[in-house]
């Protein structure tokens, strides 16, 4: 079944006081709906691309100015003419089969195609236009502070502007200890460049680089919003965490990877992450 969005309206299902869901209910331009439930990781990547769409009408405001702000402003009123009722049956005894399973992206020019696959194992393809992408996400946000759980919004969304590929805890004798994060292609290929991140600590031996990771992202390298996002993933891994509860983390390093050829590879990510470092410890030493 494919669906244009034409209008859409959420709500949050919780159990217990914790989020369970997104309830996100699609008017099509047939005018029929359909409503949909979003767990977490569906969730998150719905609003990795909803973001990766902001990108893209950011670049269009730059490039047509008025012009394009004009087809953002008519396409916001369409939406709000067009926001479908929730019915209190959907929230409170949400049909199990309507959860998406999985999402996988197909992006156009000025739109994102969305693959759903159904807990039913029913495909459903949802169309959402660039322009529509501001209103989901501000119709999103106002569900969860409707529902009194923005706390949680702001964890998922703050996972959603990288993806990280390696995360790295550097042994006594160089070693590098990773751990692999395995993302679809299609979530990899909505950011721009790696990133080589490394993280300087005090010891009791002076300054050393005891930890790292390989990202992907589109944050601007050197910018407060790159620094963010180095400051997040060494809070939020687990595997980098270890690190931060033995030592004070006094620098944090980061390069651009430049691509050549397949960067799949570990290679291709460890081996200019174990330069990186090496050239940085030695700078530490001098």
């Amino acid at each position: 079944m494919i669906s244009t969005v034409l209008g859409f309206n959420t709500a949050i299902i919780k159990q217990n006081d914790n989020f369970l869901a997104l309830a996100l209910k699609i008017k099509k331009e047939d005018n029929t709906c359909r409503t949909y439930y979003l767990q977490y990781t569906t969730l998150a990547d719905l609003l990795i691309i909803l973001r990766n769409q902001l990108h893209r009408v950011a670049h269009r405001l730059l490039e047509h100015g008025e012009t394009y702000r004009d087809q953002l402003h008519e396409q916001a009123e369409i939406c709000i003419k067009n926001i479908p009722e929730i019915d209190t049956n959907e929230v409170q005894m949400p049909e199990p089969e309507r959860r998406i399973a999985s999402l996988t992206l197909k992006p156009g020019k000025s739109d994102s195609t969305l693959i759903a696959m159904l807990q039913s194992e029913q495909i459903e393809i949802i169309t959402i236009d660039d322009t529509q992408a501001e209103v989901l996400l501000l119709a999103i946000r106002q569900a969860f502070l409707h529902a009194d759980a923005e706390d949680f919004l702001n964890l998922i969304d703050s996972t959603t502007d990288f993806v990280m590929l390696y995360a790295v805890q550097i042994m006594e004798d160089t070693r590098f200890n990773y751990e692999y994060f395995e993302h679809e292609l299609w979530k990899q290929n909505l950011f721009s460049h790696h990133l080589a991140v490394l993280y300087c600590y005090e010891t009791e031996n002076g300054k050393k680089i005891l930890s790292g990771a390989v990202i992907k992202t589109n944050a601007v390298h050197p910018s407060e919003a790159e620094n963010s996002i180095t400051i997040r993933i060494n809070e939020q891994c687990p595997k980098l965490r270890v690190v931060n509860e033995k030592y004070s983390l006094c620098e944090i390093f980061s390069k651009v990877i430049p691509t050549v050829g397949n960067m799949d590879s570990l290679e291709a990510c460890l081996h200019p992450l174990k330069t990186f470092f090496i050239e940085q410890q030695a700078k530490l030493e001098i």
